[in-house]
């Protein structure tokens, strides 16, 4: 029971929260869900946060916001804990698609995954990390790539409505404690500065 307490807090505070304090507008929050999603679906643990961040300051450059904060936060999703079955869930897609269309690629199991894993932990980061990436990229790249966007993208797509139902839901409870209407509540508590950084005026 302490251990599911435990994994309901990190839940509370790295998935949870940035959703309930954010001021920024809805669409901002429900294109970072969709962008932090499609990231953390990848076979790229340890990087995908700069790719967020990367994503961030390309879309800027063409006038595009997302709120950068719920993408890393859906980023954390895979994790030194999740890792293992995601990437076996990404490789068992990208497996299956290859085989659909012919194309040839070595078969691996669970428990191969699994003790490359806890050797990549018992070894330092640098060693670890290497060690990981060798595997990956010789032993399941194809197929994890192939499952890993097959499975992201369709999961990123239905994270932009179901953010903004959430989100909605929230606001306007928060709106109804306060006694006033969701747009009013809108007008009083969600971002509206600009400059560089900054959603533009209307």
């Amino acid at each position: 029971m302490n251990f599911l307490r435990s994994i309901g807090r990190i839940i509370h505070k790295q998935i949870i929260l940035p959703f309930q304090e954010s001021h920024a507008p809805i669409h901002e929050l429900c294109l970072g869900t969709t962008i932090g999603l499609i990231w953390a679906m990848t076979p790229l643990v340890g990087v995908q946060m700069y790719l967020g961040l990367g994503t961030w300051v390309l879309l800027r450059v063409v006038g595009i916001r997302f709120y950068l904060p719920i993408a890393i936060a859906m980023i954390w999703i895979t994790n030194a804990a999740t890792v293992p079955f995601f990437y076996y869930l990404f490789y068992w897609i990208g497996k299956n698609i290859l085989f659909l269309f012919n194309i040839p690629f070595q078969e691996i199991s669970f428990d191969t995954l699994l003790s490359i894993s806890n050797q990549s932990e018992s070894m330092d980061l640098i060693s670890g990390f290497y060690h990981w990436s060798i595997f990956l990229l010789d032993k399941m790249g194809l197929p994890m790539f192939v499952g890993g966007f097959a499975f992201g993208i369709p999961l990123g797509i239905a994270g932009y409505p179901l953010t903004f139902k959430l989100v909605n839901s929230y606001r306007e409870r928060k709106a109804q404690e306060e006694g006033i209407s969701l747009s009013e509540w809108e007008s009083k508590h969600v971002r509206k500065d600009i400059g560089l950084f900054s959603a533009k005026p209307n």
